[in-house]
Order: C-alpha cells, then structure tokens, then sequence
C-alpha cells in the first residue's frame, strides 16, 4: 500500500498527468462532493471495493481528469470531522470496516486533502444494503456469487482451528491440561452444570469434539505437546525477563497446551510482580505492579487471536517498567492499534474463540481490550498500547506502583454508586495529570467519535458530577469537578487546580520509596511531573537520603536503610 509520506511526490506528478492515470490496484482519487450523504455513498462503495481486494488508500480532494496541481488538486473543507467519516464508513459497511483517515495538508484549494487507509481484513464485505464491489485494476467489478467464490478460493481463508483430526481423542489428551482447564472454569465462574459434566460431555458441549474426533481449537486447550507439535507445528509460548533490549536472565518456552502455557507464563510474571500497599484507615490493601485481570486478559487474547499458520510465539517479555505481549499474526477486519479499544469483535479463530467464550475464558463482545484498559486505569497507572511491527502485534503493560489519588478516587466513587467505564477512567486519569481537557482531546485518548466523546463527558458533568465546563463555544473545556477535589483532599493534598503542592509531592514520594525503589516513570505516574523535574527532584532530595540505583533502562531511585526507619 502507498505510504503516507510517498503522497507529496505522488501529488507532485498531477502538474504533467491527471489522476486517473496515476490510480491503479492500490489507489484511488475522489473528488470532495457538497452533498454529504453523497461523498458518504461514494467512498463507502470505494472502501468495499478496496476491502474485498485486501487493501488500498483513497485520496480524496482531487479532481480526476485535470492536469496541473493548482486546478486539480481542489481539497476538502476544513470543518470535515474525520472521526464523524469513519464512524459513517463503519456504519454503512458489514461486517464493519474501520479504515484510518489522515490529514494531508497542501498549498492549494482548501489547503487540506484526505487519505483514507483501507486495511486487509476477513472478506466478503458488503455495504450495510448488501451491495459489494471488488477492486480490479483500476475499476469495482460487482460482487457476484462466482467472483465471491473465487475471492475466497484465492485467498484461502479457512479456520484452521475448525478443523477435526482423524485421531480418537483419548490417545492424544493430557490429563494434566484437561485439570488445568478445569481449574480455570472454576476460578472463572463457569456454569456449575458444565464443571460438573465428565470430560467427553464438557468437550462436546463447546464444539471440541465431535465423534469422538477433537478439532484443532480443542487440541490447542488440551493436547499433548507432541501431538499439538505434530498438527500445530507454528503453536508456542516463550517467556523472557529482560536485563535489557537485548540481555535476558531468565528464558522459558514450550509448546504446551494453552492452560499450561498460561499457568507457566503467570508463574514466570508472579516471581517479579512486586506487590504495593497501601495505609487506608485500619486497612491496608495491597496492589501489584501489574494487576492479575490485566496480565490473564493479555495473554489469553494473545492466544486466541494470534496466526497459527505464521511461525512464531506468543512471547512475554518482562522488562524492569515494562510487560511486552507479543503475538504472531496482523490484526485484521480493519482494527489497528488507533481503534482497538471500541472496534467490533474480530476473530480469525472462530472455532477456538467459541470454545474460550463458552469456558468463559475470555470475552468475545470486545469487553478483553477494556479490560486491561480498566485494570491498569484504576489504580493510576498508564493505559496500556497496541503496536504492530510487520507480523507480530505487541501490547506494552507499563509498569508502575499503584497511585494513590486514583485508586482512592475510584474507590469512593463506586461507593456512591458509580461505575466508571473505560473512557471516563481514560478522562479521570488524563485530568489528574492536567489542567483541563477539551472534546477533541477526549475523543483521540478514548478512541471515540467527537459526538461520542461529548456525550461521555457531558454524562460525567450533568449526571456523575466528576467534571465541570470552563469556557465558551469553540473554546470550551472540562476540569475536574469541586466534588472531585473534596474527595481527593481526604487522601493526598491537592491545590485548587487539582496538582499537589511540593511538599505533598515528596511526602508522596518518600512514603513509597520506603516500600520500594522507584523508576523515573513510577515517579511521574505518582506525581504527573515530567522526566527532568523528576531528576531535577531526586537531586533535590538527596539530603534526605535519596540516591540513584543503578544505571539505564533499569535504574532506580533508592531510600537509604537509616531513612526507613
């Protein structure tokens, strides 16, 4: 696909040839119509188009048959809501397609262009009417019943774990994944009929077996090792703990069934998930590096959705601050680490996801990714991210103590009756790190429309109390409400702009240090300062026995022994 930054050369070529001549397989221009619900119909068949082909970019502001930048290239108004567009496009196509839409920002006409992305995903796609088209060439070729099947045909989609071995299933299980499985469907709280069915039964009930033959999906969650090798050769688990971008002390990997492998991993991530507590009246709750929901959450959905036909593993890489989760296989269906967090479920595994959701080991309606959002947002921590480097998705789990500000605020606000979701624990923890937060800013961290993001906001004003509205029209914003800063004055304190004053802020910081080193990150995650006033503080508090530990990625701020006392 043409890469962003290749566009200015490409626009640079309209001064001597029009834009039909330059569009091809993977590239389309559009001219920006008046009407709306027009410009609407003509990219949504555009992306269908593109989908089905496996992927392609639309440039849109370009008349097609004008020579010469300054008259073709005619842009797109300014006051166009690229959020609004992709909510329009995912709208009208099914399944939904999520395309990534970018400024281009030129010299002529309006001085502002569109370059929508169109990602390879799971076709056939069709609008939400049911009309599809299929891009070939230059041109969309309807999407008749014999190109659907040679669509398919060539791209060779099949569910490899639906596929059935012809090996009676007794000879090729291990009691130990089967008890193991069985310990995770009681600590999920699977239903009490299923935990009590015997073995046979409870596979065939989730469409692990079927005439006494297990399917891929089943295999995966409880086979031999040397059989999973011998159907599933590309299935592995690796475990590092990293000293540093490319030194481990720690390696571990293996081709065991899914709930061995996941029990390996978290034994591995427990022995240096280091637990913080926490003074709160007569108790003292302690909280983990990295909350246990967050890490079941990532690798569980690594599994589930990783490209069993690609070579590879679901690697854990523990870090001194940070959890890497990687998984083989791209992301598909038009989901990219921009709209993961609300996309619609998408699975290339079907028959093993099934399986997992009927097991109530993970979530199928997309509740996996807010998960580990909420998890790692409730206590203050940074949001997790996705990344994507050539065939592998990377999730990063930031590591940090638990804030206290946060988790008290949390605490006290579902005490009241309020739950918060994702995005309001996205906006809170924004807040508390900032002034003031504007719709616009909402929508991007949330991954949200700008209608959307208002709507959240103005539900956490008008019905939740947690912020109040500053400023008017164009420039209106939200700070943190007076209820709020009442609430988070009971814990820690906090000037009338809602930061700590600094000798809260070394109170603060002293207390954990007496628990534990601190990293410069923990430190910011705890104050919201930036890494030179965290270094510029540090120095600072030397005299009262603070000294550095260590160098690089793994250093720490450290409390002389005499100071904890």
């Amino acid at each position: 696909m043409l890469a962003i930054n290749d566009i200015p050369d490409l626009l640079n070529q309209l001064e001597t040839r029009i834009a039909d001549d330059l569009e091809g397989q993977e590239l389309d221009f559009k001219q920006w119509e008046e009407n709306i619900r027009e410009m609407i119909r003509i990219l949504v068949r555009s992306v269908v188009s593109f989908a089905n082909a496996g992927e392609g970019m639309i440039i849109v502001g370009v008349k097609e048959r004008t020579k010469g930048k300054e008259k073709a290239i005619i842009g797109v108004p300014r006051d166009v809501d690229i959020l609004d567009l992709q909510k329009s496009i995912y709208d009208k196509t099914e399944p939904h397609i999520t395309v990534k839409i970018q400024d281009i920002w030129v010299e002529y006409g309006t001085g502002r262009l569109l370059a929508i992305q169109v990602f390879p995903g799971m076709p056939p796609y069709t609008t939400s009417d049911g009309a599809g088209w299929k891009r070939v060439g230059k041109d969309s070729k309807p999407l008749t019943g014999s190109l659907r099947r040679e669509m398919m045909e060539q791209m060779g989609y099949h569910d490899l774990t639906a596929t059935f071995i012809a090996e009676n299933w007794k000879e090729i299980y291990s009691p130990a994944a089967m008890e193991r499985l069985r310990e995770m469907m009681a600590q999920e709280s699977a239903p009490m009929e299923m935990q009590r069915m015997n073995d046979e039964d409870l596979l065939q009930s989730v469409g692990a077996l079927k005439d006494g033959k297990l399917n891929i999906a089943g295999l995966l969650m409880i086979g031999k090792p040397s059989l999973i090798e011998k159907y599933v050769p590309c299935h592995r688990w690796a475990f590092r703990k990293m000293t540093s971008d490319t030194e481990y002390a720690v390696r571990d990997e293996g081709n065991d069934a899914i709930p061995i492998a996941l029990r390996e991993i978290e034994r591995y991530i427990e022995a240096d998930n280091p637990v913080s507590t926490l003074e709160v009246g007569f108790l003292h709750p302690e909280y983990k590096k990295y909350p246990t929901v967050a890490i079941r959450e990532s690798v569980m959905n690594a599994f589930a959705h990783r490209d069993y036909r690609v070579p590879g593993s679901v690697m854990v890489k523990m870090y001194p601050d940070e959890m890497v989760v990687s998984s083989p296989g791209d992301l598909i269906g038009g989901i990219t680490p921009e709209n993961i967090l609300h996309h619609a479920p998408v699975s290339r595994n079907n028959a093993l996801a099934a399986i997992l959701e009927k097991l109530r080991l993970v979530n199928r309606s997309n509740l996996g990714v807010p998960r580990i959002y909420s998890a790692m947002l409730s206590e203050g921590k940074e949001a997790p991210f996705y990344e994507v480097y050539g065939e592998n998705v990377e999730l990063t789990l930031r590591g940090s103590v638990v804030v206290p500000s946060v988790r008290h605020l949390v605490r006290q606000l579902s005490e009241k009756g309020m739950m918060l979701d994702v995005d309001a624990l996205i906006i809170l923890n924004y807040l508390l790190r900032h002034r003031e937060i504007t719709v616009q800013t909402a929508a991007e961290i949330c991954q949200r429309s700008v209608r959307k993001a208002s709507e959240v906001m103005n539900k956490m004003d008008v019905e939740n109390h947690i912020l109040s509205t500053a400023g008017k029209g164009k420039g209106r914003y939200y700070i943190l409400s007076q209820d709020i800063h009442r609430i988070l004055s009971e814990d820690v304190r906090y000037r009338n702009d809602g930061f700590q004053d600094e000798e809260s802020i070394k109170t603060t910081i002293m207390n954990q240090l007496k628990v534990q080193p601190l990293s410069n990150q923990e430190i910011r995650q705890i104050t919201g300062l930036t890494p030179q006033q965290v270094r510029k503080l540090m120095a600072y508090m030397e005299k009262d026995g603070v000294y550095p530990l260590g160098k690089g990625r793994g250093a720490r701020y450290a409390l002389k022994v005499d100071q904890k006392e």
